[in-house]
């Protein structure tokens, strides 16, 4: 009997899986318009983020190589984090990340850009197993409200939308960043 409802249970699973349409990125995406500091207004809750009550990603998109990223976060006890990186294009609208001390960097990430304004101010990105998702603006005066009916689209795609957590504070703008040099 235990079997039975383990089957059933699975096959259910699955079902519901395989209901979720395929995710959509953006066609014809430019990364050299990406370049820049995007703050991150809201997210789905993750382990690496924990616990950040701001937090920043600047990509520095090079003549030559893959792209340089910095990630700068502020954690509530006024703690500040930062992690380097690197991503490249792997289709239209997709990167695959990866961060440099050891052991982040053994692991790839999937970056899929979900949606962009025409301006390349605001984007939404997430990754394809619908996990992790980010609320990007290049302005930090942004709030979330101005994403209502991308955020449609998105939840349409199988997102937990509900479940974003909005960032309380933003990170001051960089004015030089040195994101093109390597430490």
């Amino acid at each position: 009997m235990k079997v039975l409802v383990f089957l059933i249970s699975l096959l259910f699973l699955v079902s519901c899986l395989e209901s979720l349409p395929p995710i959509q990125t953006v066609q014809n995406f430019d990364l050299n318009r990406y370049d820049g500091e995007w703050h991150e207004l809201a997210r789905l809750p993750n382990r690496f983020e924990r616990n950040l009550i701001a937090a920043k990603a600047t990509y520095g998109v090079g003549l030559e190589g893959p792209v340089r990223i910095l990630n700068e976060g502020l954690r509530s006890n006024g703690e500040a984090t930062r992690i380097t990186g690197t991503a490249k294009p792997v289709g239209d609208g997709k990167l695959e990340v990866r961060f440099d001390p050891f052991p982040a960097n053994l692991f790839l990430g999937d970056y899929w850009i979900l949606w962009i304004d025409e301006n390349y101010e605001r984007a939404i990105v997430g990754t394809p197993d619908r996990k992790y998702l980010w609320i990007l603006s290049k302005d930090p005066g942004d709030i979330l409200s101005d994403f209502t009916e991308p955020l449609q689209m998105i939840k349409a795609q199988g997102f937990e939308v509900e479940r974003l957590i909005e960032n309380p504070k933003r990170l001051a703008p960089n004015s030089r960043p040195t994101l093109l040099v390597k430490e």
